[in-house]
């Protein structure tokens, strides 16, 4: 049922409507992140303007301008919202082994509920995230 789970979530407005919220959530994390290094005045190798959450959680990381418990949050969020958005097609194409979602034993509701609701928990942790670093500043 691999591709066939796939044209499912395709199909459904609540895992595209989450997934949706989960790349905006993401600019506005990343945004975050970009005041906390201009703030620094941190000299980066990178063109700040068009940086990429994982540039951004790196050098906040490798320069220590979070807490160990942000660059914790961080690096998960970094972890999922990537697999979310680079690797769900790979997966269920098998073109990748599955790591953070199943791909096997999947029923159409599950691209309704099951899906959606991870994606929902992601966002969750970036709300956090966010709110920590604005009672940072």
């Amino acid at each position: 049922m691999s591709l066939e789970f796939y044209d499912e979530l395709l199909k459904s407005e609540r895992f595209c409507g989450s997934l949706g919220r989960l790349i905006l959530m993401s600019g506005k994390l990343e945004s975050a992140l970009k005041s906390i290094v201009l703030t620094s005045s941190l000299k980066v190798r990178y063109n700040l303007r068009r940086a990429m959450l994982g540039q951004l959680v790196g050098s906040c990381k490798e320069h220590e301008l979070v807490t160990d418990e942000l660059s914790e949050i961080l690096e998960f969020i970094l972890d999922r919202r990537n697999y979310l958005t680079h690797n769900l097609y790979p997966l269920f194409n098998d073109e990748i082994e599955y790591t953070l979602l199943p791909k096997d034993n999947l029923h159409s509701d599950d691209a309704e509920y099951y899906f959606p609701k991870c994606v929902e928990e992601l966002i969750a942790h970036i709300e956090y995230a966010i709110d920590y670093i604005n009672k940072r500043n």
